[in-house]
């Protein structure tokens, strides 16, 4: 086993943390692997090149963006998945989903002192294999578009939800709890007492449909507004209870949602579809599919991948990607239980 440790300074929690978060890292890492900072995504192609091959396990100091943009850098410096390390999410992030979803418990100190633990012992931590969505597009100047990702919010609510959630100081179940609280308040208030309005209406944002030709499978979505405009390889759970894409938990199974539906349908629907992953709607589809193709009408897209947001995307085709190796570590006090 060799460590290669990933820490952005710039990141929120960095920037507010006390100390010398790569010095820390570097004295549990030891001599069992490398700490690098990478402030840039350049610095991070960079420092993987130089990584590759002797890197084991990849560990991104974060969440799921942390993770995302090490998957597809990684991919920048070598084509073949079946050469990539193994990832290792840290739940350092505003979204930790695919952590949880792999089963990976603790922060970035505590994981790597397991992992460096393990590396001592020559005791490799398990492993598991997770879907991936690949995305391929075009952008409003024509570049091409690629990422490798496990959940796509390409417009609608899910897409505008995010806004609100990283408003929040905190990010967890309470944060989801007051984005939902706030936009249910705010839709009730504009349809019983519109005047009484003194804030900015968050139920307007959310509820704002995504303008975009949608085909699933081969079957054009009969409706070009989407207030659903999602695809996921894997299910999700963000803020504790609250999940997503329950129709990808299967090896295999990828979940496509699109289509339109009335805002009282949604605001009535809401707590038990973040719950639960699903809206329904007569003109909504929400299915297990090969292939989702998405081309934007009015304005180009922007969606949320991995809970990072990429603008200017015209066109968007979401089918199964690599699956990604990531090591299922657990906290200090259960240091090698495999």
């Amino acid at each position: 086993m060799y460590l290669g440790v990933i820490v952005n300074p710039k990141a929120r929690k960095n920037l507010a943390a006390s100390g010398d978060r790569g010095a820390e890292l570097r004295r549990i890492v030891g001599g069992w692997g490398e700490v690098h900072e990478t402030a840039s995504v350049d610095e991070l192609r960079t420092t993987l090149q130089q990584l590759y091959p002797r890197v084991t396990h990849l560990v991104g100091d974060g969440g799921d963006g942390a993770l995302h943009w090490l998957i597809n850098e990684t991919r920048q410096c070598v084509t073949d998945p079946g050469r990539w390390p193994a990832f290792v999410p840290t739940n350092g992030g505003s979204v930790n989903a695919v952590a949880r979803k792999a089963g990976v418990r603790g922060r970035a100190d505590v994981i790597v002192r397991a992992l460096a633990a393990a590396a001592e012992r020559d005791r490799p931590p398990p492993e598991l294999r997770l879907d991936t969505l690949e995305l391929a597009g075009e952008t409003a100047d024509g570049a091409p578009f690629h990422r490798i990702c496990f959940g796509l919010a390409a417009g609608g609510v899910g897409n505008k939800f995010y806004d609100k959630y990283y408003a929040n100081p905190d990010h967890g179940r309470a944060a989801v709890a007051r984005v939902i609280g706030r936009t249910f308040g705010d839709y009730v208030t504009s349809k019983v007492a519109p005047g009484r309005m003194n804030r900015p209406n968050w139920a307007a944002h959310l509820f704002a449909p995504t303008h975009a030709r949608v085909v699933i499978d081969g079957e054009e979505v009969p409706t070009r507004t989407h207030r659903l405009l999602h695809a996921g390889s894997i299910d999700l759970r963000i803020g504790g209870p609250f999940r997503l894409f329950p129709k990808a938990a299967e090896p295999g199974a990828l979940q496509f949602q699109a289509g339109e539906t009335r805002p009282s349908r949604i605001v009535a629907q809401l707590p038990s579809g973040l719950t639960y992953g699903s809206i329904r709607g007569d003109r909504v589809r929400d299915v297990n599919g090969q292939e989702m193709i998405i081309e934007a009408e009015e304005e180009p897209l922007s969606p949320i991948i991995d809970g990072e947001r990429f603008v200017g995307i015209v066109r968007l085709v979401a089918c199964a990607g690599p699956r990604i190796r990531v090591a299922q570590v657990r906290p200090a006090r259960q240091l090698l239980p495999w």
